[in-house]
Parts: structure tokens; C-alpha cells; sequence
């Protein structure tokens, strides 16, 4: 897979990266100050960063359906790795997670069907709040909501919004081959997808710092 990621450079200029696989390199060169940035992968899912990234190009090259595609699949992509990664966290406080376990859990997670029920399942795993419960108590990621798409402030439900924004329209792809999508469409889902994944991260963060604190009061 290629992908692309943004890279700042202190004279200012953001410029793109270009990676194929999940080799990165070691360094970039700024276009604009030639100067040299030593890059370190990021942190998290990869793939579905990865993902979101061919997203954003597939936005910025004018294929708008697969755009969609592509960012609903990101997400999806981030809330079995936060499943699967948390699931393996607390077998670990016993013993290694091994293949049998493994495929527990994926035949699990396919047993729970529909987007919604999946994101209540990441959350409640998290943060032990159902998603929409979470996002209220977090002002500042539900505000990141409501500013970049204001039309979540007609849905009580952020969830909902979700899903009718986003994963309907892959599903009028996907399901019912409806490809004739425009730029405002993709734009749309490539920030809620966006939205959704800093959501994800942030419960994962909520997590780590349960576990931390679980540890430090041993």
C-alpha cells in the first residue's frame, strides 16, 4: 500500500511523505529550506492510518467514491486494532495471548454486527461508557465534532450522526453500487472519519492512563 502523511518543518512548510508498505524512512527533505527531518514512525494503528491517507489522496485526486470507501474502512479498521489491542492488554496481566486466543477474538468482534453496537463495544472496553455517554463528557472532542460538520447539532445522538453521514453513504457503494458521489460527499466523510479516529485515540489514551494508574496504586 502507498500513503502519504504531512511532515512540518520548523521554517514553517508542511509537505507530504510518501510511503509504500510500512517501511518508513529515515529521513525527508524540506522542499522549500532543504533542511533535513528525521522522521519516527507513528504511533498506534498504522494501517489505518495508512488508510485515511489514501483517503485524503483519493479526495485530493478527484475519485470521490473511493474516498468514501476508503474512510469509512479506516475507521472500521481502527476499532478492531483498539478491540483486539485491549483485549490482548488484559490477558496479559495473567498470561501471553496465543493463537486460540486470537481467534476468539475475532469471531467475537464479527459476531457483533452493525457499526453502532461496535463503536458502544470499543467505548464501553475503553472507557466503560457506551460512545455517545463518552463523547458527552468530553467537550472538547464533541465540539471538534460540531465545528467541523455543524449539521451533527440537529442529532442528539453524535453516533447516529455518524453513521447516517458516513457509513451510509459506503453502504450505498458497497451494498448498492451508487458511485456517482461529489467532492462536498467525500470531503464530508474524509472529516468525519477523521473526527471518529481522534475519538478512538482518545479513549485508548483514557485506557492507558486507567491501566497506569491501576499499576501505580499496586
Amino acid at each position: 500500500m502507498k500513503f502519504s502523511f504531512p511532515v512540518p518543518c520548523k521554517c514553517g512548510e508542511t509537505f507530504s511523505v510518501y510511503v509504500t508498505g510500512i517501511e518508513f524512512p529515515e529521513d525527508a527533505k524540506c522542499p522549500k529550506c532543504n533542511s533535513t527531518i528525521w522522521l519516527v514512525p507513528p504511533l498506534g494503528n498504522l494501517v489505518g492510518m495508512a488508510i485515511l491517507g489514501r483517503a485524503n489522496a483519493e479526495v485530493q485526486g478527484g475519485d470521490w467514491t473511493i474516498a468514501i470507501v476508503l474512510s469509512a474502512m479506516a475507521v472500521e479498521c481502527d476499532m478492531a486494532y483498539l478491540f483486539m489491542k485491549w483485549n490482548r492488554v488484559e490477558l496479559l496481566a495473567t498470561r501471553d495471548p496465543n493463537d486460540a486466543d486470537e481467534e476468539a477474538w475475532e469471531t467475537e468482534w464479527r459476531k457483533i454486527l452493525g457499526v453502532a453496537p461496535r463503536l458502544d463495544k470499543v467505548s464501553s472496553l475503553l472507557t466503560g461508557k457506551p460512545f455517545d455517554l463518552f463523547l458527552s463528557q468530553h467537550s472538547r472532542l464533541l465540539q471538534s465534532l460540531h465545528t467541523s460538520c455543524p449539521a451533527s447539532t440537529a442529532l442528539a445522538s453524535p453516533k447516529e450522526f455518524f453513521i447516517k453521514e458516513l457509513f451510509h453513504k459506503r453502504n450505498k457503494v458497497v451494498h448498492f453500487g451508487e458511485i456517482n458521489f461529489q467532492k462536498a460527499d467525500a470531503e464530508m466523510c474524509l472529516r468525519l472519519a477523521t473526527t471518529l479516529t481522534q475519538i478512538l485515540r482518545a479513549m485508548d489514551a483514557e485506557s492507558c492512563r486507567a491501566l497506569d494508574a491501576k499499576h501505580s496504586a499496586r
